[in-house]
């Protein structure tokens, strides 16, 4: 446990401002969007020598969209934090663009990302650099980096939210301190794959240790809402499998779980009809071909098949299957399909699965067949968990 006011971080002092914001903001965005839990967070500093840096996790209860680290740098000499005792990022979601203040900094490659600065750090008296007065005093290369390392967590999570990223700093000696956040001079260390694989097996094997044998899985927020609103089950357990949902099935039929239930938004599970396990936007889409493929063997047509080739969305596809009086003849036949993928992917294992794709505004849009077995060994389970004291 870091202590208030031990110098225990001497190995920053190399560091600028913004890469210790980077950091935390790091930490932050990898809490809130990949439920990956750092105590420590690498830095990359311009001539490659990695800077391994403690970060703090600070507790909002009261706020699930929000997670906020911090960089203990007691009595180390940083250019525009002297007499600053820790760095402090919060990172939140943001669900209406009336919430973002117009004297907020934006970078046009990261549109949904808004950097400000909070407690303890000053604003701009007069213009600069082509900055308007009112601004937090957070220079180019410090935003530039602070950035970067939100956006780098938000490319492994796969969605776009609306993000605000708070720096703030605070002083242990006097509170009426205020301060700058300046410098680059590197990068934080990319996320790895083997990061977010590394939170869902520890989650898994968690899981398994305490009892649980029957799992309830989402890739994202869609899935979690959608049960959390319109069902009995309770989410309190729920794996995060985010994109990874091969590798999940994997771990979960390894360790031994009886039964998995997987729901989620239909353009990530539409995917496993093609026997795309990854389903990373990066990685292969096949949306298109699943649903003109399934098009035909519902009974549509050819022409039919390719109006759905030219369409980009699985909200259009959708639209235009519901249009044709056809949608859940086409959903069963991909149901059917992702039930043939998954079962080849758990191979002999004797865990049993189930995969609801689901929409926003359609609901349900089929069911993996032979499902309710796993739906009734979920549901009392994960509800027995919830009122369990």
């Amino acid at each position: 446990m870091i202590q208030k006011g031990m110098n225990v971080f001497s190995n920053i002092s190399s560091l600028s401002g913004g890469a210790i914001a980077a950091v935390a903001a790091k930490a932050a965005a990898s809490s809130l969007l990949l439920r990956i839990s750092y105590e420590s967070i690498e830095f990359h500093t311009d001539d490659g020598r990695p800077v391994n840096v403690p970060v703090r996790f600070i507790p909002h209860p009261e706020n699930h969209a929000l997670r906020e680290f911090c960089v203990v740098i007691g009595n180390v000499n940083i250019q525009g934090l002297s007499g600053a005792s820790e760095v402090h990022v919060t990172v939140e979601r943001v669900r209406k663009m009336t919430d973002i203040p117009d004297d907020i900094y934006i970078k046009p490659e990261y549109i949904n990302l808004y950097l400000d600065g909070g407690e303890g750090i000053s604003r701009l008296t007069a213009a600069e650099h082509g900055v308007p007065a009112g601004f937090a005093n957070i220079d180019k290369e410090a935003r530039d980096v602070i950035f970067e390392a939100v956006a780098d967590a938000i490319h492994f999570a796969d969605i776009m939210p609306l993000i605000k990223i708070t720096v703030s700093a605070i002083s242990y000696n006097n509170s009426s301190l205020q301060f700058s956040i300046t410098g680059g001079n590197g990068s934080v260390a990319r996320t790895s794959q083997d990061d977010v694989l590394s939170e869902i097996a520890g989650a898994i094997q968690e899981q398994y240790e305490s009892g649980i044998r029957n799992v309830i899985a989402v890739p994202g927020n869609a899935g979690h809402k959608y049960i959390q609103d319109n069902t009995h089950i309770s989410m309190a357990h729920c794996i995060r499998c985010r994109n990874y949902i091969g590798d999940t099935l994997d771990m979960a039929a390894m360790v031994g779980m009886e039964n998995f239930l997987l729901v989620g938004n239909a353009s990530k599970l539409i995917r496993l009809a093609a026997g795309i396990m990854d389903t990373h936007t990066w990685n292969a889409d096949g949306r298109r071909e699943v649903f003109s493929l399934h098009t035909v063997l519902a009974g549509g047509t050819i022409s039919q098949a390719r109006i759905l080739q030219d369409l980009a969305t699985t909200d259009q596809m959708l639209a235009k299957l519901t249009e044709w009086g056809i949608r859940d003849a086409v959903m069963q036949s991909i149901c059917v399909k992702i039930g043939d993928y998954v079962q080849n992917r758990i191979g002999g294992k004797a865990m049993k699965f189930g995969v609801i794709p689901i929409h926003q505004d359609y609901g349900i849009l089929g069911q993996t067949p032979d499902i309710g077995d796993v739906i009734a060994c979920v549901s009392r389970e994960q509800f027995a968990l919830s009122i369990k004291k």
